[in-house]
């Protein structure tokens, strides 16, 4: 199978290392904000809504810093999926911001780049940085591999997995045949089988007493 061409991105190491550069101020002041905020705070209640505001910009800019810094030294990636969804947003209310989702990850890519991509729904390769996930190359990715596999595959596939231990065990066991039950079991007494019927029992007077013999002679 022939590797697709990959579109390079240019400046992309650049781009990292000036996220590096922005955050990494960013969350160093906020973090000394929040600190001192707290401290005014154990004096002055009122002081605790300015550090909940410096403790928040100081954990989001903190993750964004945390991983350009890390990927300043880490090697691109490649990511094969589907595209999820293509959409534009205002970032910080003045710049405008392009992004696609793909086997859940969010990349921010530059417009021209936003325009030569497929729509959603098509397959794509990218090539990115792990923690920023800044885009370093595209390519549209080859639809042999998300092909279904074919009825003969499948009928394959199918009798692998219904050919199991279990049933391996079964067929190597002999077969117990009625000729072997009759060699192995005693026969059966027809005789023992069917009782005897019971002789009819002779019907016996009762006795009786205090009854005057009428034959015997009166006094």
């Amino acid at each position: 199978m022939n590797k697709p061409r990959m579109h390079l991105r240019e400046g992309a190491h650049q781009s990292v290392v000036r996220s590096a550069a922005i955050w990494t101020p960013i969350f160093i002041t906020s973090t000394a904000l929040s600190v001192a905020f707290a401290l005014i705070a154990l004096d002055s209640p009122g002081a605790w809504v300015s550090f909940a505001i410096a403790a928040l910009v100081a954990l989001l800019s903190g993750v964004s810093a945390l991983g350009a810094l890390r990927d300043i030294y880490a090697e691109p990636i490649l990511t094969t999926g589907v595209i999820q969804r293509k959409w534009r947003k205002s970032d910080a209310f003045i710049f405008r911001g392009h992004y696609i989702l793909c086997q859940k990850r969010v990349f921010r890519i530059p417009r021209k780049i936003y325009d030569e991509l497929p729509e959603v729904g098509a397959s794509v390769l990218l090539e990115h940085y792990p923690h920023t996930s800044a885009l370093t190359a595209w390519a549209k990715a080859s639809t042999e591999q998300t092909e279904p596999a074919g009825d003969e595959d499948a009928h394959v596939e199918l009798e692998r997995a219904t050919d199991g231990p279990t049933e391996r065990l079964t067929k190597s066991q002999p077969l117990i045949t009625e000729s072997d039950n009759r060699g192995t079991a005693p026969d059966a007494d027809p005789q023992l089988a069917v009782p005897a019927p019971m002789a009819p029992r002779d019907h016996v007077a009762p006795p009786r007493f205090n009854v005057h013999d009428a034959a015997a002679p009166s006094r």
